[in-house]
């Protein structure tokens, strides 16, 4: 008898078809993708803002500072009325030790070794020691009023009439002038022009008297912001490989489950339902997988059913309820089928004198013999009744040699049994022979009973004809009816016996019983085939 949790035959879950992966990208990697690139974005937009900002507010106040510079020393020129020898000390003053002269280098050592001072100094709270004075100053000169250069940080260009460079107009007594320009070497500056202004007896305003002419470096601004920006892509790419990491860790905490539930269902497929897997995440995720459990122990106790079902039927009813599940509904259809009933002779006089384990261990022996016989020949084990089976051959699905197959699942079935009375005789054991009737004819078939309780079984009077004929049928015979006879005489061996009168019926009916099975090939049989005899 089949394990209740083995699936019936032909009943197996067709092979699962696996998408191909030619164009297969896992969800881990789309997802630390995007994150990268959604993290990478903000950082290029945060980079390019602030490099913007950095280097429009660093120009201002790189003017701002020069031009504060400027006006002290227009203010201390005034003093001295421009005193060669003062304006010659104030302007050494003002220029730039040789580091604070230099371009601030843009190589990834010096950038990298100034971005770890910057965070130890925040670190440390330390003040911004670094600030180099006057960083960006490149030139300063004073000029009189006959346009004469009277001090100059390159004492060659003192006493030198002075000629404003290209794309800087001349001073005009303006309170102060900014001008951008470049040099013939290409270098970017600023011009910062502050009049000199002696106050003298309350003149308002004080008299005109020369003008400083204090020059900053546009490209030392410029370097400044790009040495900022590089310090703050260091920074950005600091985060981004740490974005990196938190990203394939958060796709693996993703993915992880979605893996395992994958794997189970492939299981599932494949058609080992033993699956549980833990739920670690109180998410969507988590119902996901409470789901995927409850749909494996729902699928397990189907199967369960499915394997004990398949114990009472055949594979054919099996899969037709299947198909149609509201084939389960009560009611029935009209069909034509052949009824075939079994019964052990002499039960009731051996159940008077054995115990009743005994008799039951016998039945059984019996009744799985004859079990096994139907449901090879493609019958329905409809039921058992004491030591009687009920079998029919052709529902749900009728086919033309139902009538065939019975009658020599009844001839195998007789033949098993003589063998297995042998070996019985052999060790001493309890023999029993078994009277078989056999019947085909119209009946119902479906589901009988009630709504909690029924049976797939068929009815009609074809069915009692054959239940009458197995009475009548001594030990070791098989009586078939008329109608069974006309389907099946060309492959067997029968002999007429005389009409019997049978309850239920008014008229004698025509009885045959069978010899054995031709040697041949029946109808739809393959060449090759076996045929009892």
């Amino acid at each position: 008898m089949a394990d209740k949790l083995t699936p019936a035959a032909g009943s197996q879950p067709a092979p699962l078809k696996v998408r191909s992966k030619k164009c297969y990208i896992s969800l881990r990697f789309k997802l630390t993708f995007f994150v990268l690139l959604t993290i990478g974005s903000i950082m290029a937009l945060t980079t390019w803002l602030t490099y913007q900002q950095q280097q429009r507010a660093l120009r201002n106040e790189v003017v701002q500072r020069g031009a504060t510079i400027a006006r002290s020393l227009a203010s201390s020129a005034a003093e001295t009325v421009l005193n060669d020898l003062v304006c010659a000390a104030l302007i050494h003053e003002t220029m730039p030790d040789t580091q604070a002269s230099e371009l601030p280098s843009l190589t990834f050592e010096s950038i990298l070794h100034s971005l770890l001072n910057d965070i130890y100094e925040y670190a440390q709270a330390v003040p911004a020691s670094r600030i180099l004075r006057n960083a960006g100053v490149v030139e300063v000169l004073m000029v009189d009023t006959s346009k004469v250069i009277v001090a100059h940080n390159d004492i060659r260009k003192v006493s030198v009439t002075y000629r404003p460079p290209p794309g800087v107009k001349a001073y005009k007594g303006e309170n102060i002038l900014v001008q951008s320009y470049t040099t013939k070497n290409g270098e970017k500056r600023f011009d910062i022009a502050v009049p000199i202004l002696v106050n003298r007896l309350g003149t308002q305003g004080g008299k005109y008297i020369g003008v400083v002419h204090l020059r900053m470096s546009q490209d030392w601004v410029n370097a400044t912001v790009k040495q900022a920006a590089y310090k703050l892509l260091i920074v950005m790419g600091v985060i981004l490989l740490i974005g990196l990491l938190a990203a394939m860790g958060l796709a693996n905490f993703i993915t992880r489950p979605i893996k395992k539930l994958v794997n189970g269902v492939l299981a599932i497929a494949s058609g080992n339902l033993d699956q549980e897997i833990k739920v670690s995440s109180n998410d969507e995720l988590g119902e996901l997988t409470s789901a995927f459990n409850r749909m494996a122990i729902s699928l397990k106790e189907k199967e369960f059913i499915k394997g004990a079902f398949s114990t009472y039927v055949s594979s054919q009813v099996m899969e037709e309820v299947l198909k149609d599940p509201g084939r389960m509904a009560l009611g029935g259809a009209r069909k034509r089928a052949t009824m075939m009933f079994a019964d052990i002779r002499g039960f009731t006089a051996m159940s008077e004198t054995m115990e009743p384990e005994q008799v039951v261990s016998i039945i059984n022996a019996y009744l799985s013999l004859q079990t096994e016989i139907v449901l090879s020949h493609a019958g329905i084990l409809d039921k058992f009744v004491g030591d009687c089976s009920m079998a029919v051959f052709g529902i749900p699905l009728p086919q033309e040699d139902d009538a065939l197959r019975a009658v020599r699942a009844a001839v195998e079935i007789q033949k098993e049994v003589e063998i297995l009375n042998q070996r019985r005789r052999k060790r001493g054991e309890r023999t029993v022979t078994v009277g078989i009737g056999i019947n085909t004819g119209e009946v119902v078939s479906g589901n009988m009973g009630s709504s909690r309780k029924m049976d797939y079984t068929v009815i009609g009077d074809a069915v009692n004809l054959a239940a009458r004929l197995e009475s009548v049928a001594e030990g070791g015979s098989i009586l078939i009816s008329e109608n069974t006879y006309q389907e099946v005489q060309p492959w067997i061996q029968a002999e007429r016996l005389s009409p019997l009168m049978v309850k239920g019926k008014k008229e004698k009916v025509f009885v045959y019983s069978v010899q054995s099975i031709k040697t041949g090939k029946a109808k739809h049989e393959p060449d090759g085939g076996n045929l009892h005899g």
